[in-house]
């Protein structure tokens, strides 16, 4: 099984990160998920990633919050379950 770690590593290193977009468990919005344009990435980490927000600031989500990555297009290429 392939981690999300592995899948944003592979993404960063073949210069796709700006083609992908991930949906993340975010408590208080709207569906309690948000999404980001993987491009935003900061660092990738052993257990999550930071990535900076809109507001300049540098976001922390540990992996076991990512609830999809998703091409621009449409295409899934990681999806999980998370309950609400």
């Amino acid at each position: 099984m392939v981690t999300i770690r592995e899948i944003l590593n592979r993404l960063k290193w073949t210069n796709q990160l700006d083609n992908y977009v991930l949906v993340y468990v975010s408590r208080g919005s709207l569906n309690n998920e948000e999404l980001i344009e993987l491009s935003r990435i900061v660092t990738i980490g052993r257990d999550g990633f930071t990535f900076m927000s809109s507001s300049g600031r540098e976001t922390y989500i540990p992996y076991h919050r990512v609830v999809e990555i998703r091409g621009k297009d449409g295409t899934v290429i990681f999806r999980r379950s998370i309950p609400h």
